[in-house]
């Protein structure tokens, strides 16, 4: 077997496509170091930089010496303490929902809604660029895919149009799309909706904290609050901690708690990552400062670049997708950054098309003014050396 592997390796490594880890230690929200350096982190999800907000942190430690560092068990059998009742009915109200479920993270609570709530005579239509963890989930479940072209609404209705099968009917999208930044057109698809009688699933992880003008994610953006038949999000990026929540009615949640098996069979989450959501989550319900402090921070980075000629995409938020193309080409701008102290990532098939390699920068809350010049200013000088611009 490791002869074979080994082969595959080597022509992941020709094509460009050689993933490694980096291990990193974190100096501030937005400083960390690798390898002895310091670095700017231009890939953080933590797009508030809450995760090392002082409150936060003493949030989570208040809360070991309570409940401890862990909670050793699933919910179903010992793990389900007080916390989660409270965070749950605290998220569900705040993204206007009935009733939320939390998973231990975002991957878990897809595959968990897709093929738990499906039957092999139903259909899911999903957006051709959604998220892995959506995509694996559909791949799970027993009912037919039909996949449409991304955020094309003519191609979704000519599909919903021809599927004539005699079960339920799902349309399956992300928000906001993590590796474009851009937005799906949720009017439309209500429009859609409406016509066709599907059951709508969301997925708002990179929308909520960010988008709307409480910051309660793109549902608020397009004035839909709480209208998804299932909407899933996370607390492990705008608002810095850990985890996952499913909103929905009592009935999807209670099928959930019943017949999940990635809710059912894996150990809750600790007591630490609960309070520290339940803290963040507090925070950005009082004061919209956070949310208002990124975008004047996204508008500022995406007008340098967009000035500068750089492709894009269609973006509209803090994660900056800069269309490089090849993907060799793509690692060694990465390398180039890197060595003026930018970490971000180079993103590579089969994570994004081919032909279509890009690094994925993404704006936070605490780059200083001094921090976007010298990222945007470094950029551009990488760009013009690599005929981006």
């Amino acid at each position: 077997m490791q002869k074979q592997l080994k082969k595959r390796l080597d022509d992941i490594r020709k094509k460009g496509n050689y993933r490694q880890l980096r291990y990193i230690k974190p100096v501030t929200s937005t400083q960390i170091l690798y390898n002895g350096k310091a670095y700017l982190n231009l890939c953080s999800n933590s797009y508030l930089s809450l995760h090392v907000h002082p409150d936060i942190l003493k949030a989570a430690k208040d809360v070991i010496d309570e409940y401890g560092a862990g909670t050793c068990s699933s919910r179903s059998v010992s793990g389900s303490i007080d916390i989660y009742g409270q965070l749950e009915k605290m998220i569900a109200r705040y993204k206007g929902y009935r009733k939320g479920l939390i998973f231990s993270n975002g991957y878990m609570a897809n595959i968990a809604i897709i093929s738990t709530l499906t039957d092999s005579n139903d259909v899911i239509f999903s957006d051709e660029l959604n998220h892995s963890s959506l995509i694996d989930a559909t791949r799970l479940s027993r009912a037919k895919k039909v996949i449409y072209k991304h955020r094309d609404m003519n191609d979704l209705e000519k599909k919903l149009g021809r599927e004539r099968s005699a079960g339920k009917r799902f349309v399956v999208t992300e928000s906001v799309f993590s590796m474009d930044g851009d937005i799906a057109p949720l009017s439309d698809i209500f429009e859609l909706r409406e016509r066709y009688g599907f059951h709508m699933i969301l997925d708002d992880a990179h929308g909520t904290g960010v988008f709307g003008q409480k910051g309660t994610g793109v549902e608020e953006l397009f004035g839909l609050s709480g209208s998804m038949d299932v909407h899933m999000a996370t607390f492990g990026k705008a608002l810095g901690s850990f985890g996952a929540f499913v909103l929905s009615d009592e009935v999807v949640i209670n099928f959930l708690i019943n017949r999940a098996r990635t809710f059912m069979y894996t150990t809750a989450l600790p007591a630490s990552s609960l309070a520290s959501a339940m803290k963040a989550l507090e925070m950005i319900e009082q004061d919209t400062t956070y949310k208002d402090r990124l975008w004047k921070n996204i508008d500022y980075m995406r007008m340098r670049l967009n000035t500068a000629g750089f492709d894009l995409k269609d973006s509209v938020g803090p994660i900056i997708p800069i269309v490089v193309g090849e993907d060799a080409k793509t690692l060694r701008m990465q390398e180039s950054l890197m060595r003026k102290g930018l970490f971000l990532q180079g993103i590579r098939p089969p994570t994004v098309p081919e032909g279509t390699s890009r690094l994925r920068l993404t704006v936070v809350r605490g780059f200083t003014q001094e921090d976007m010049d010298y990222a945007i200013e470094t950029i551009i000088h990488a760009g013009k050396k690599m005929e981006l611009i």
